[in-house]
């Protein structure tokens, strides 16, 4: 099966939703509260999606068989908001690529090399293969549960 990457679109906006709200339900609201999920719900719906993009933000779909299976968005070529694959395409190195591929625009942007994220219980090992370093305790606020972790530029120049 090929899998495609390019950078997100507005029109993308939908599908991103969905990807990302499946991911959360799957992976992740088990350790939000009610207000959690809604708030998330919010923070992923189409217009939100559609407004991330169309404000700069970096964002990059991965295709497979006519649809979007993953998806990375970086807040301000910095915050790594969004890093979603669909469960049926876990394990292809797409998370990977997609990461490569929005860390590289950032650098282009003039990001000095460092790089944060909060992290669900579930990514921190993905994070951590990468390079990233928990950089706090698990927090919970506004119902939503996250380790924060960042990556600094030493980090990246072992690639």
């Amino acid at each position: 099966m090929d899998i495609t990457y390019r950078k997100a679109v507005a029109d993308d906006a939908e599908a991103i939703s969905k990807l990302i709200i499946e991911s959360q339900r799957e992976f992740c609201f088990h350790e939000y509260t009610g207000e959690g999920r809604k708030l998330m719900q919010e923070l992923c719906s189409v217009p939100a999606i559609s407004g991330y993009i169309n404000r700069g933000d970096v964002y990059f779909v991965a295709e497979g068989e006519g649809e979007v299976v993953g998806v990375a968005g970086v807040r301000d070529s910095e915050h790594l908001s969004h890093n979603f694959v669909a469960s049926a395409w876990h394990r292809r190195g797409i998370s990977n690529r997609l990461w490569q591929l929005t860390r590289e625009a950032c650098l282009a942007r003039g990001n000095p090399g460092r790089f944060s994220l909060n992290a669900s219980t579930f990514a921190i090992p993905v994070y951590e293969r990468w390079g990233f370093t928990v950089t706090g305790p698990k927090s919970f606020e506004h119902g939503l549960a996250f380790t924060p972790m960042e990556m600094s530029k030493s980090l990246l120049e072992t690639d």
